[in-house]
């Protein structure tokens, strides 16, 4: 592909976001509201997406250095996560693994390290084995230190890796839950600097972090899982295949994820880089990722969340993976909202992490 089909096709990426996902996405998952208007206002004027969240950024991890060397912990971890989601947003428009999203996706991870050793208590980085590799992440503890408290793991999607679900996995904490957040094969920082990508069978790889989770001696046997978008998948087939698994969600997620293809051609990419694959295999390979003949193994309690108007996974795929799952199970339809419910946000993570307490507190 030349220089100026990239190009086309980020800046299809940039009007993508700009219509379908807008402040919704970005702002429920962290982005400051002011940053938000900054940015638009930018792009407005002729600015170049990617420029502009740098230097938002930039400005808002200068500041958190400043605090910090003040002694002002709680207000650097702030901005530290300020910039964290800055530079998120800043890469989400980059579609091919290069230099660029690299170094951007550096400064992300740089900043939520510093920002997780200021949390309290300190969220761990940790890394989770499996066959030849391991999947790094941070295991974030609730205050008070139970050893028998519920924990849950917290899967991205495509696009939205571990940091960007920091924030919904903060609300976990406040119910006494603990979280891991991951990024498992194809995703984020397995992917980006350790070149792991997605296989078919993701069930595994995944498996392996409830099991780590399940294993670890500072939270108790009730694990739970939760995917977001393409994590609204993930979640449901690793379902099927965990064992130790107590609870699981799905939300915005698909049963036959490949059917977005023919709404929106400009994932291609997206999901070429997380399975590692050009342009015709992808679409070959996404033949194979569905829930077709795995639903109907899905036996722990199991809760689908969806928008009636979602632009990317159709409500009546999601209500195939409700259908066919054989334990007990609910489904959430928020009407007149798109993809992960942006639209009710605060309601919808609510709704979640409640279910997600009550079920594996009472399980």
């Amino acid at each position: 592909m030349n220089e100026e089909s990239k190009e086309k096709k980020r800046e299809m990426m940039i009007a993508h976001f700009r219509r379908q996902m807008g402040s919704c996405r970005l702002i429920g998952n962290g982005f400051n509201y002011v940053d938000y208007n900054d940015l638009q206002d930018a792009l407005d004027a002729g600015e170049d997406w990617l420029e502009v969240c740098y230097r938002l950024g930039d400005r808002a991890a200068g500041k958190a250095e400043e605090e910090l060397k003040k002694g002002h912990k709680v207000t650097a971890r702030s901005f530290f996560l300020n910039a964290t989601a800055a530079y998120r947003v800043g890469q989400y428009t980059i579609l091919h693994d290069n230099e660029q999203k690299l170094d951007m996706y550096k400064k992300l991870m740089d900043c939520f390290a510093q920002a997780a050793k200021l949390s309290d208590p300190p969220y761990e980085k940790v890394e989770i084995p499996y066959e030849d590799y391991t999947m790094p992440g941070y295991l974030m503890l609730p205050p008070g230190g139970d050893a028998n408290c519920p924990a849950v793991v917290v899967l991205g999607g495509a696009d939205g890796w571990r940091e960007e679900f920091h924030q919904f996995s903060e609300r976990l904490l406040e119910r006494g839950l603990a979280a891991l957040i991951v990024d498992g094969p194809g995703q984020g920082e397995t992917r980006l600097f350790r070149k792991i990508y997605m296989p078919v069978e993701v069930e595994k790889p995944f498996t392996a972090c409830v099991d780590w989770l399940y294993d670890d001696n500072r939270v108790g046997k009730n694990i739970g899982l939760v995917g977001h978008s393409f994590g609204g998948y993930l979640a449901p087939r690793t379902a099927y295949y965990a064992k130790n698994l107590k609870a699981c969600v799905g939300f915005g997620g698909s049963y036959n994820p490949a059917e977005l293809l023919s709404r929106n051609p400009a994932a291609i990419p997206i999901f070429s880089a997380v399975y590692g694959t050009e342009k015709e295999d992808t679409v070959e390979l996404l033949k194979e990722v569905n829930l077709e003949g795995l639903a109907e193994k899905i036996t722990c309690p199991l809760l689908m969340v969806h928008g009636d108007q979602d632009p990317l996974f159709p409500l009546e795929d999601v209500k195939r993976v409700y259908e066919k799952a054989s334990g007990p199970k609910e489904l959430k339809v928020y009407e007149n909202d798109g993809h992960c419910c942006h639209n009710h946000d605060l309601e919808a993570i609510c709704y979640i992490v409640d279910w997600l307490a009550d079920t594996l507190k009472n399980g």
